[in-house]
C-alpha cells in the first residue's frame, strides 16, 4: 500500500506574524477559560486554502502540478491581519480565530481554483464556503456550556487590531504529522504566484 501523507495547501506566515499572533494567544491565556482551549502553536498558525486529508506519496507530484496550474494567472497580493471571532459562534465556540483582510477576493479565487484542481484529481470538495482566517485555537471537547459561553464573551471582549500585512508571492503545499504534542508541518513544495 501507498505511504499515505496527510495534506493541506496553504499559504504560509512571516516570523514577525507569528509573534504577533503568539502575543494575541498569550493575552487569552492570561484568562481563566484559556485553559479550555487547546493552542495552536504560533509557528503552525497558517492561511488554509485547502485540506486535502491523506494522499497517496506518489500523487504528490501530480498535486504539486495541479495547484502549479491552480495558481497561473494570480498575482502576489497582500492580506491584512487583524480582529478575532469564533465559529460557528460565541454562545458555542469550537475554534477561536483571526480574520484577515486586504485583497480578500483574490486569496478566494485562489482557494476556488485550487479546489477545483483537487477535486479533478478525485479530491473531496470542501462542504463549507472560504471564509479566510488564522486558527489561533480550539475549544477542547469537554469544555462545558458554561465554559463554552464564557469563552464567547472573552473573546467578544477583547479587541484585537492589526498585526501586520502579508504579502502573497507563493503557496506551499504542507504535510501534517499528528504527534501527541500537537502536528508537526512541513512545506513539501512552494509554488510562486505569477500573473
Amino acid at each position: 500500500m501507498a505511504e499515505q501523507i496527510r495534506t493541506f495547501i496553504a499559504i504560509e506566515l512571516d516570523e514577525e506574524h507569528h509573534r504577533a499572533l503568539d502575543d494575541v494567544q498569550a493575552q487569552f491565556k492570561r484568562e481563566r477559560v484559556g485553559r479550555y482551549v487547546r493552542w495552536v502553536a504560533p509557528e503552525n498558525i497558517h492561511l488554509t486554502l485547502k485540506f486535502i486529508g491523506n494522499a497517496d506519496a506518489d500523487k504528490m507530484p501530480s498535486v504539486q502540478r495541479a495547484i502549479a496550474d491552480a495558481c497561473t494567472g494570480i498575482a502576489p497580493f497582500m492580506l491584512s491581519i487583524a480582529g478575532v471571532g469564533v465559529f460557528p459562534n460565541a454562545r458555542r465556540p469550537n475554534v477561536i480565530w483571526v480574520g484577515m483582510g486586504g485583497q480578500v477576493e483574490i486569496a478566494a479565487r485562489l482557494a476556488q481554483k485550487i479546489e477545483d484542481a483537487c477535486a479533478a484529481l478525485g479530491f473531496a470538495r470542501e462542504d463549507r464556503p472560504f471564509t479566510p482566517h488564522l486558527t489561533l485555537g480550539r475549544v477542547k471537547r469537554d469544555a462545558s456550556t458554561n465554559d463554552r459561553r464564557l469563552i464567547g464573551e472573552m473573546i467578544e471582549s477583547v479587541k484585537v487590531g492589526a498585526l501586520g500585512e502579508l504579502r502573497v508571492a507563493h503557496v506551499s503545499v504542507m504535510k501534517s504529522v499528528l504527534q501527541p504534542t500537537g502536528s508537526v508541518y512541513t512545506r513539501l513544495y512552494a509554488i510562486g504566484l505569477k500573473a
